[in-house]
């Protein structure tokens, strides 16, 4: 689940399918998260916390592509590694931006 911040705090209204409240909309749909993100609103996911140990390689492979790289080619425990410097990394733009 995502919280979409809209600029205008006041905004009561829909935009893109997701009704705001006091300029805070919610949605699950990744394309629109995206689409949000690209056109200048602050996005907050909330984090989900993932037992990469207990994925497949096939699950890991597929998780790996929706965060936006492509983990074919890793052994399984390098892409459970590369999984965990991505969350740290996005952790650290999130406190960076907060």
């Amino acid at each position: 689940m995502a919280r979409i911040y809209s600029k205008n705090k006041q905004y009561n209204g829909i935009s893109a399918g997701v009704n705001f409240v006091n300029g805070v909309g919610v949605t699950d749909d990744p394309y629109l998260v995206s689409w949000f993100m690209e056109n200048g609103y602050t996005v907050e996911e909330k984090k989900e916390i993932k037992n990469y140990e207990d994925m497949t390689y096939k699950e890991l492979t597929d998780y790996a592509k929706e965060r936006g790289f492509n983990g074919i080619g890793y052994k399984k425990e390098q892409l459970i590694q590369a999984l965990y410097d991505l969350d740290k990394k996005e952790d650290k733009i999130r406190e960076t931006e907060g």
